[in-house]
């Protein structure tokens, strides 16, 4: 027979078999183990095989009498019954067990009480080693007296000499699509599940399971109502624990990644603490001394505008540890501050232009207190500067015997002066002599 006529006597026989899967598919579309769920999965499929060693599935079905695979499914069932999917992931591997079928398995089988009087049928599979597994097998629920006939599907293959349970091709995974099945298997188990003497089987086991229906009223409303409610019960439990926990997961990744970020800026806050504090040291190391030689303001940074931050009276003692334009850097009770360089004596070997001697800094004591208006005669030759530094440009030169009115004095130890028609600084202790 060719196979185009294979193929129409098998639609014209699967017509026959509609009624009984739409009658009860609502039974078994979430994982249950009769086969008329599989035939409405693969009527969709491609009605060709196109891989000549799948030839078997055309041949009549032999029941099973390889004891390898009596025994591996019979403990498929026997694990399947008492929610063992430890067991089951074994008999199944190297193929996958998903973590939703896991928990089907585990909630569908405290209705089971046991499987019975199981019987195999084969055909050959798409390779050597491996088989089309029909199966008619009795569940009998607990507290319910009658068995419900049905009939299973099985791809068996072999690898590294294990025969195994191929479960992408199982029920559960057929219904959920949770992991990409071949599709020349695909193919050839389509053709299988139209072929007569499966349809026939099939058949039997509905004229069976309808009069075990209807001669155990406790079955039927098992099937009907409370089987049907407990699994769109699972189903809805099930994905608000998958949601559940992918917000849990994602919660836990925001906070891992909130406290890497929070560690990285401790740690970049650390570093920069610590080379500064590297730099400090480093400047300390090569830090000099100096005394206050008039009152003068303590500064936040190097800069007469900025934040004052104290005062210190002429005879101060500091140590330098860097200078910055007009100001020396120095520790001012624990914190990094300035003050100008006029106000500050430092002893300079070979330097003695910019090095004032303790008389000086002893006249000077009283800088800064000049009053505003006040006439002073000039006691000897003066720089009149551009502003309060010594190496500043000079405005003028005031000769001795001549005045200067005072515009203001500053606590840096300058005076602002006005001289004839000009204006600039003059040192305050120069004044004060």
């Amino acid at each position: 027979m060719s196979l185009n006529k294979v193929i129409e006597k098998v639609k014209e026989a699967a017509g026959k078999c509609g009624d009984f899967i739409f009658r009860y598919k609502r039974y078994f579309l979430a994982g249950c183990i009769f086969i008329c769920m599989i035939l409405v999965l693969f009527l969709g499929t491609k009605s060709a095989v196109t891989d000549t060693s799948g030839e078997g599935v055309y041949k009549e079905f032999k029941e099973n009498k390889d004891t390898k695979i009596n025994k591996l499914i019979e403990d498929y069932y026997t694990a399947y019954a008492n929610g063992d999917t430890d067991k089951i992931k074994k008999l199944v591997d190297p193929s996958p067990l998903s973590d939703q079928e896991i928990s089907y398995i585990q909630f569908y089988s405290q209705y089971i009480d046991n499987f019975s009087d199981i019987q195999i049928y084969t055909k050959e599979g798409l390779d050597k080693g491996s088989y089309l597994a029909s199966v008619r097998v009795n569940l009998k629920y607990k507290d319910i007296d009658t068995p419900a006939p049905g009939q299973d599907f099985f791809y068996l293959e072999t690898a590294d000499g294990k025969l195994y349970i191929n479960n992408k091709y199982g029920s559960f995974n057929q219904n959920n699509n949770i992991y990409e099945m071949d599709t020349k298997v695909s193919d050839l188990i389509s053709v299988f599940i139209r072929q007569q003497d499966l349809l026939d089987i099939q058949a039997e086991v509905t004229n069976e399971y309808n009069a075990a229906i209807k001669s155990d009223e406790a079955l039927k409303v098992f099937m009907t109502d409370t089987l049907k409610a407990a699994i769109v019960q699972w189903n809805t439990d099930y994905n608000a624990q998958v949601a559940a926990a992918a917000e849990e997961a994602a919660a836990a990744a925001e906070k891992e990644a909130e406290e890497a970020a929070k560690a990285e800026k401790e740690a970049k806050a650390k570093e920069e603490e610590e080379t500064k504090a590297a730099e400090t040291d480093e400047a300390k190391s090569k830090s000099y001394e100096g005394k206050v030689n008039s009152r003068a303001n303590v500064r936040s940074a190097a800069d007469k505008d900025s934040d004052k931050l104290g005062s210190l009276d002429s005879g101060n003692a500091i140590t330098i540890y860097g200078e910055e334009g007009d100001f020396y850097k120095f520790d001012y009770n624990g914190t990094t501050a300035y003050i100008t360089k006029d106000a500050v004596t430092v002893k300079s070997a070979g330097d003695n232009t910019e090095t004032e001697t303790a008389t000086e800094k002893e006249e000077a004591k009283s800088a800064g207190s000049l009053e505003k208006g006040k006439k002073i005669t000039i006691q000897s030759t003066t720089n009149i500067r551009s502003k309060m530094d010594k190496s500043a440009s000079k405005v003028a030169v005031a000769y001795a015997g001549e005045t200067v009115e005072v515009v203001m004095s500053y606590a840096e130890g300058w005076t602002k002066v006005k001289y004839k028609d000009k204006e600039g600084f003059i040192r305050t202790d120069l004044l004060t002599n």
